[in-house]
């Protein structure tokens, strides 16, 4: 059974975050929240994600930037090709700088991965 996360978790984590990597990781964050207010925020595999009848995406640092991923990245219209995946690891846009973040594009992914989520 899912145990519901504290805020405190994930802000814990955002703390953690090198500074600029922290500056992407709240934008995100922002983003997935407004995109899909009631998506339910826990703190799993030692990262931010977020659910509705299932798991959505989430976020997760690595040594040189952001991942916004997505559990079911694979079946997402993604125009603009921006999701990539290694290793048959879940499909993730990388995230390097404030530049790559597109609030539009990105609520547009979760909007379906919700939607994917319900049918």
């Amino acid at each position: 059974m899912r145990t519901k996360t504290t805020p405190n978790q994930v802000d814990h984590y955002l703390d953690s975050l090198q500074p600029e990597k922290q500056t992407l990781a709240i934008e995100v964050r922002r983003i997935i929240q407004s995109a899909v207010p009631h998506l339910e925020e826990t703190f799993r595999w030692d990262n931010p994600c977020y659910f509705f009848y299932g798991p959505v995406c989430y976020f997760a640092s690595s040594r040189n930037c952001l991942h916004l991923g997505f559990f079911r990245g694979a079946e997402l219209a993604d125009p603009a090709k921006r999701l990539v995946s290694r290793n048959g690891g879940f499909p993730h846009i990388i995230l390097r700088s404030p530049d790559d973040i597109d609030p539009d594009y990105f609520e547009e992914l979760i909007r379906q991965a919700v939607s994917l989520n319900q049918n």
